[in-house]
């Protein structure tokens, strides 16, 4: 992870050609009951179905670390393997949280309608760094307060919407432990 981010803002043509909100949400309403138990999948703006394998174990203990980890500094409100609408399409991020307030308005969405306070991406050996930062960038010109990227190694990076942070903006302080990579 070595590349600074800011949010890219929204281009004309893409939007154009992209679906409306509500579309995706019914595209994806349509795709579910095709997908129950098949392998993870997103939808692109303009309604492709994204196909990618299940999150090994060991990509699903890392999300699992920083959900508990961000549910103990942060409080209630975590959650693994989330499908939430963007401007980029329906992406799944590998934990989010928000405030249980936010999370009274969700109540029965899927995908969420609106973006998590917070959004975390943990890297596979497949992910392209463009790949993340669409993903990153979607999260928070969406309404994310900060989005974390989890690397291959267990690095850590932090963004918000003015590109890549120090620290994060919740105080967060995550530590995960060596043998989870």
């Amino acid at each position: 992870m070595h590349a600074d981010a800011t949010v890219e803002p929204q281009s004309a043509a893409r939007t154009d050609r992209a679906l409306r909100r509500d579309d995706l949400f019914t595209r994806w309403a349509e795709l579910a009951p095709a997908c129950d138990g098949a392998d993870r999948y997103e939808l692109t703006e303009f309604g492709e179905w994204i196909l990618s394998p299940k999150p090994t174990p060991g990509h699903q203990g890392v999300a699992f670390e920083v959900g508990f980890q961000i549910t103990t500094q942060l409080g209630r409100g975590a959650a693994t393997e989330v499908p939430v609408l963007t401007d980029r399409g329906v992406r799944v991020s590998d934990v989010i949280w928000m405030p249980p307030e936010r999370w009274a308005d969700c109540k029965g969405y899927s995908p969420l309608r609106i973006v998590p306070d917070l959004c975390v991406e943990v890297l596979s050996p497949g992910n392209t760094r463009e790949e993340i930062m669409m993903k990153i960038n979607a999260y928070l010109r969406g309404g994310a307060r900060e989005a974390v990227v989890v690397g291959l190694r267990g690095e850590i990076e932090f963004f918000g919407p003015d590109g890549r942070r120090d620290a994060s903006a919740f105080g967060l302080r995550l530590a995960l432990p060596i043998e989870l990579f």
